[in-house]
């Protein structure tokens, strides 16, 4: 479904459409101007004189055989080209390669007997428009005196043969400015359909209509109306395939040919994609030189020129959100590129709008977004590309990491009114650290990874929290070694993760040697060494050992006192986790009083609705459970889970945990009751 088709060019001076942009200069005017061009009266008849040949068309290529029905595109365009016709034009809309040419083409197809001409005209510049509005009177009047004139002269006889006539179709393809267009837009006796990669500056002259990548089904229908499938295995590499290429009808053709000229199995076209992304999408398929201009890669390099030619900043936005998700991203986030970039805001601001003009990007007032295979093109160097030299590309991901880096809320695993940043950014982290290779992971790196673990752990997503924290470890042990403070805080991540995963024994070993590495690297009153023994004591009472936890628990308990003072955080939790100690122990009144004292404590720190305070409230309800005070433990659970409705929302594991504490009491309380 290409979006651009050759045309060749009519006269000896004459240029093909489709094969320039700028000023042609052929020896004629190359430029319509009506109040310089006079053409002789006795030469030519007038044009409203002259009637169309039957079924007069240049319309580039036969109707598309493997055209994907787009049902709801196909149906705005065709009412756009209704009966009373439309007060403005239609414009299909796009990112290069959605396949915008061919939606007008297969219009243009099926309207080519209602209306005549049907002319296809290349509108990538205004020397294009003339030439073809030239070949346009050269076939409405052959044995006219036109054949003397020049391509402005004839141009415009074209111009007033259509203000002349009515039910004509004229195609606009590939307009490059919405100006350039209006002597063309100022004929209201027939129809017209432009094709652009422009999504702004058509009021007044079009109506927009955006074209998105293909539907997942129709995208699979397209790949395999090129390829035969040998059966089901070829099909779900195919479904695979089209997600790969993110539905984008020119990748789909793309793959498909070079599947089909080389005789290669589509999971090994699928497999050299993944493995070397920037060469497949520059690749044609064998013997289709006349393609080799219409590769993915190849329109958005051209695009990418025109940008950056009037503003170079959207060069380094692009390559920079190609290291990030898929995924709308806040706009917010890249205020914190101005100072390094060097631009203020509205610079920012007006490169995001030139990327999203050309249909780079798609953007709204609260978030921005970028095509994956945008982004994959724009990723990967190419020594054949300006934009993409490998110190432009390692520099956007390095922008990329450290303004995630700036950006993220701190304390992931506690500070719970973060997690909703969070939540918008996690799959921007997980891209660009998914995208970093190995030989280029650095500090940075590391410590976005340990964010994300900590996070996930809270948010229950303990796997990939697990696979975070283990790759962090393998950083810093790689660059800082195995002793560095980072290498075990990152090691304690890990520990926790598995903790969370419910790998006790994985868990445990890891605490245990944390313990030992932190005596032995800080001695045992360092900070992180009485965090490595709480961690290692939770681990004990997990594993049904209370004892052993609650020895390490009152060692850490009288540190902390020590260290800090009765009020420190790290006291009131030492103080938390004593108390669970005493109640796994089955010595619910010392554990009742303890924890009574950590909720006031923790009310008094960190404030009544905080998840800490919440956390301790739902030990100190539980211990009333184990006691038998099951009114008071309704009473408190109740409370946990409104707080934790507000904090976390409904459908949380924690939320859902509170819950089914309460439902236990009041079940409990039910049974009480005569």
């Amino acid at each position: 479904m290409s979006e651009r088709h050759q045309v060749e060019a009519s006269g000896e001076q004459a240029v093909a459409v489709g094969t320039n942009s700028g000023i042609v200069s052929t020896g004629d005017h190359a430029m319509i101007d009506a109040r310089t061009v006079h053409l002789p009266t006795d030469a030519v008849r007038h044009p409203a004189e002259v009637a169309a040949p039957p079924g007069t068309t240049n319309l580039p290529a036969p109707e598309n055989p493997d055209f994907v029905d787009r049902v709801e595109p196909l149906a705005r365009l065709e009412a756009a080209l209704g009966e009373a016709g439309p007060a403005v034009p239609p414009v299909v809309h796009g990112l290069g390669g959605t396949g915008k040419s061919a939606l007008a083409l297969q219009v243009a197809h099926r309207y080519r007997h209602r209306f005549n001409p049907v002319w296809w005209l290349s509108a990538d510049s205004a020397s294009s428009l003339a030439h073809g509005l030239a070949d346009l009177a050269s076939r409405l009047a052959p044995r006219q005196h036109l054949a003397a004139a020049t391509s402005a002269e004839r141009a415009e006889w074209a111009l007033s043969w259509l203000q002349a006539h009515q039910d004509w179709l004229l195609v606009l393809d590939d307009a490059a400015s919405p100006r350039d267009l209006a002597p063309v837009l100022g004929m209201t006796t027939g129809r017209h359909i432009i094709t652009s990669r422009r999504a702004t500056g058509w009021r007044r002259l079009a109506q927009p209509l955006p074209l998105d990548t293909l539907p997942s089904d129709a995208a699979v229908e397209l790949l395999m109306r090129i390829i035969e499938p040998d059966g089901p295995d070829d099909e779900r590499v195919l479904a695979c395939l089209a997600d790969e290429l993110g539905h984008l009808p020119l990748a789909l053709e793309q793959a498909a040919a070079y599947v089909e000229s080389t005789a290669i199995s589509p999971a090994a076209y699928l497999d050299r994609l993944r493995r070397y992304p920037g060469r497949m999408f520059a690749a044609a398929a064998s013997g289709q030189e006349a393609d080799d201009q219409r590769t993915v890669a190849r329109i958005w390099q051209l695009s990418l020129q025109a940008i950056t030619a009037q503003q170079p900043l959207a060069g380094d936005l692009l390559r920079l959100l190609a290291w990030l998700a898929p995924v709308p991203l806040p706009r917010d986030v890249l205020e914190c590129l101005n100072e390094e970039l060097g631009e203020d805001s509205s610079a920012v601001d007006e490169a995001l709008a030139l990327l999203h003009d050309y249909s780079m990007i798609t953007l709204t007032r609260q978030t921005v977004a970028v095509h994956r295979l945008v982004q994959a093109v724009a990723r990967f160097p190419d020594p054949a590309d300006p934009h993409r030299t490998v110190e432009a590309i390692t520099t956007a991901r390095e922008r990329a990491t450290l303004l995630l880096e700036q950006v993220l809320p701190e304390n992931p695993l506690f500070n719970v009114p973060g997690w909703p940043r969070w939540r918008e950014l996690l799959p921007h982290l997980l891209a660009l650290t998914d995208h970093t290779s190995a030989e280029d992971e650095d500090l940075h790196t590391a410590g976005l990874l340990v964010a994300a673990s900590g996070y996930l752990q809270g948010d229950g997503h303990t796997s990939t929290a697990i696979g975070c924290a283990e790759r962090a470890v393998d950083i810093h042990t790689r660059l800082q070694g195995t002793d560095h403070p980072a290498t075990l805080a990152a090691r304690s991540f890990l520990a926790s993760a598995h903790r969370a995963a419910g790998n006790l024994e994985t868990a445990t070993l890891l605490h245990q040697q944390n313990l030992t590495d932190h005596e032995r690297v800080h001695g045992s009153d360092h900070p992180d060494t009485l965090v490595a023994r709480a961690n290692l004591a939770y681990l004990y009472a997990l594993q049904g050992e209370p004892t052993r936890a609650r020895d390490l628990h009152q060692q850490n308990l009288t540190d902390m006192q020590r260290l800090h003072g009765p009020d420190h955080p790290h006291t009131i939790n030492a103080r938390a986790n004593l108390a669970s100690s005493y109640r796994d122990m089955g010595d619910l009144e010392t554990a009742i009083d303890l924890h009574h004292q950590a909720v006031t404590d923790y009310e008094r720190v960190y404030g009544p609705g905080h998840s800490e305070t919440v956390t301790a409230r739902s030990n100190l309800a539980y211990a009333h459970q184990l006691a038998g005070d099951i009114d008071a433990a309704t009473t408190l659970f109740e409370r946990v889970l409104a707080d934790r409705e507000r904090l976390y929302g409904p459908d949380h594991p924690l939320t859902e945990l509170a819950h089914q504490l309460l439902e236990g009491t009041r079940t409990a309380r039910n049974h009480e009751q005569p």
